[in-house]
């Protein structure tokens, strides 16, 4: 009787180590999940305030002009046509300093990088930088648009049915 009373004894034991190891796995994965979910919410919030960081407004001069010390610290894009006579630096060296108008409007943009070929005094352009306190532009794009000689020429009428284009 002593045999089978050791026999039962030991299987309990072995089902009652079975059923904490149960325990201890689903409080494992318990835990797992509330890291993981904890994890995606830290992501999710980071993606959206970084989001909110990243937000680059866009303004014609005249509008960026009359937003004044609101721009300060802030990254924004502007458009406007090259001023005449304000471009200074020299062709093929970094660092230029010009001003951007419209509508009688002008703000002060400076640039450190290599200029676009076309870059030239009553260009159209598009400024993307921080306004620092003096409301310059400290630009890290300049963005030109092609002039019309680039644009191709109006679409031509199509050939009737049954005439071939001639070569």
């Amino acid at each position: 009787m002593t045999d089978q009373n050791e026999i039962v004894d030991e299987s309990l034991e072995l089902d009652d180590a079975a059923f904490s190891m149960e325990e201890d796995e689903s409080s494992g994965f318990r835990y797992g999940a509330v890291i993981g979910i904890v994890l995606a919410a830290i992501l999710v919030g980071f993606m959206i305030f970084d989001g909110m960081e990243a937000q680059t407004y866009f303004y014609t001069v005249d509008e960026a002009v009359a937003q004044g010390d609101d721009l300060i610290g802030q990254t924004v894009r502007i458009k406007g046509t090259v001023e005449p006579g304000t471009i200074v630096g020299e062709d093929g060296e970094l660092g230029r300093t010009f001003r951007v108008t419209e509508k009688g409007k002008s703000i002060k943009v400076t640039y450190n990088k290599a200029m676009p070929d076309t870059f030239d005094e009553d260009m159209e352009v598009v400024v993307q930088g921080k306004v620092d306190d003096d409301m310059v532009v400290v630009a890290d794009e300049v963005l030109v648009k092609c002039p019309s000689r680039y644009e191709g020429a109006p679409p031509t009428a199509m050939p009737k049915s049954g005439e071939q284009a001639a070569l």
